[in-house]
């Protein structure tokens, strides 16, 4: 029986490895570049042999950009590229690989293309930021009930909720940031995972690439194909499982039972043919905030598998972290759809001010402002006071009398009643229950009064800034790098010097 030849059956080489290698050929193009410009500038390349190599590089480029260039399943990207080098440039460009591997190759490329997407994933975040700032500007006196273990608990405002979620995204950003910056680091001269007796300048490589540093010890370069993608997917996954939590909060806040938020008609319609129901006329499904929820567990679910592929793995190159590539596509596909729906639901949403404060009025969140309020007032330890106020809005609970029909009277003969002595005015009451006066009591870091809200702002918009200066210098410094290296390759090719 004849055997099934694997690259042709697709296992090793598949159709979807080939499709992500297409979208890297470019990187792969520039990599090979810096490359022969450091052998060249070594002595190591003939000079005769540079120049028509990078002519041929150049015209491969421009098929690239033309769509023309294919990869042959049979060899990969990588051999690919080097037999279209030796098409265009003759017996010189079998001179390319001298003092690389496919290993260092392959991952110089993945590096130079994770660089790009990372810093177009954190480009792409902007709007949602932005659309919480705006929030949290807007409705910073906006009182809304707080909630935990989903019952109502102490009334805040709907601007510290949105931001909350900023700086949760600030954190899940600054992940992929700090990944980004430990990682920046070119790996092309640690050849197949030893080093190579070739008098390589391993810092002029890494250079025109753009990269700050040299990834120092070839085994530590190699053996860490595919942590690289793993750093950026856990980023990705700490901003979608902040997504998945703001996501179920507009999940519950726009039910009929809450009623405090309404999403805008671009993201849910009624009797829409895919956010209304096809039989009842008065839905408006929230759609676009369950599939933003579903992100979070998948990317879990790539984080996970990315790690235990590399569990375990020996020194050296493995062809196991390849499948690494398709995880970081799916996770990155996955994030940047969602994020751009966050957005957009953001922008649209409105805010139900009258229902939002009809909810605290009637659940009882003041409750904890009282006993505060008058623990301060009387001086009477707050634990004590805890237990009077506990019994008396229990006692009212249960009646069905809203808290702020509670007197000064019923909290001192309750008081009295358990041995404690308590001076409790109808007025004090009165302004402890204002939830509006409430939320300019807490005057600590973080707080919700103007002056801290005026702060907590500030420091908001200063991510923001940070954020978008930190995605153009880092296009600003991967675009210099490029433009220097191909000007180089255009002087040799014109004028036949370095």
């Amino acid at each position: 029986m004849k055997k099934p030849n694997l690259v042709t059956a697709g296992f090793i080489v598949s159709e979807k490895q080939l499709a992500l290698d297409h979208q890297m050929v470019s990187y792969d193009i520039w990599g090979t570049l810096a490359h022969v410009l450091m052998l060249y500038k070594e002595n190591i390349l003939k000079k005769e042999f540079v120049k028509p190599i990078l002519q041929a590089l150049t015209d491969i480029q421009k098929e690239v950009d033309a769509d023309q260039f294919t990869i042959d399943p049979k060899k990969g990207a990588q051999l690919s590229l080097e037999a279209k080098i030796v098409e265009k440039a003759g017996d010189a460009g079998y001179s390319v690989h001298t003092g690389r591997s496919r290993n260092d190759q392959v991952m110089v490329t993945e590096q130079l293309y994770l660089r790009d997407t990372m810093i177009g994933l954190i480009e792409n975040t902007q709007p949602v930021l932005a659309a919480l700032l705006s929030l949290a500007k807007k409705h910073q006196g906006t009182v809304m009930p707080g909630y935990t273990h989903m019952q109502p608990a102490k009334a805040t405002s709907f601007g510290q909720w949105a931001l909350a979620y900023l700086h949760g995204f600030t954190r899940a950003i600054k992940t992929i940031t700090d990944q980004y910056e430990t990682y920046n680091l070119c790996p092309l001269g640690a050849c197949e995972s030893y080093g190579t007796s070739w008098p390589l300048d391993r810092t002029y490589t890494a250079d025109l690439l753009g990269f700050p540093k040299v990834w120092e010890i070839p085994q530590d370069v190699v053996s860490s194909r595919g942590f690289v993608q793993l750093g950026y997917l856990t980023g990705m996954r700490d901003i979608c499982l902040v997504a998945s939590k703001l996501a179920q909060d507009l999940l519950l806040f726009t039910t009929f039972e809450y009623g405090m938020i309404n999403l805008g008609d671009d993201v849910a319609q009624r009797m829409h043919p895919i956010t209304g129901s096809s039989v009842m006329a008065q839905k408006k499904n929230p759609d676009a905030l369950e599939l933003v929820r579903a992100t979070a567990p998948q990317l879990i679910g790539f984080t996970s598998i990315v790690g235990n592929i590399l569990s375990g793995l020996p020194m050296g190159y493995n062809r196991d972290s390849r499948e690494v590539k398709e995880y970081i596509d799916l996770g990155l596909s996955k994030t940047l759809s969602m994020v751009g729906t966050l957005a957009s639901v953001l922008a649209s949403l409105t805010v139900n001010k009258k229902r939002m404060m009809e909810l605290v009025t009637a659940n009882y969140s003041m409750t904890t402002d009282v006993a505060d309020a008058i623990s301060q007032s009387s001086g009477v330890g707050y634990r004590l006071v805890y237990k009077v106020v506990g019994q008396v809005v229990d006692e009212s609970m249960k009646r069905g009398k809203l808290l702020s029909l509670i007197s000064a009277q019923d909290i001192m003969k309750k008081a009295s009643t358990l041995g404690i002595t308590l001076r409790v005015t109808n007025t004090q009451l009165k302004d402890a229950m204002d939830p509006q006066r409430a939320l300019e009591k807490r005057t600590h870091i973080g707080g919700s009064t103007k002056k801290t809200m005026a702060i907590s702002l500030a420091h908001g918009q200063t991510f923001i800034h940070d954020a978008r200066k930190w995605v153009s210098t880092k296009k600003q410094m991967v675009s210099n790098a490029k433009s220097k290296t191909w000007a180089i390759a255009k002087k040799i090719i014109e004028e036949g010097t370095l």
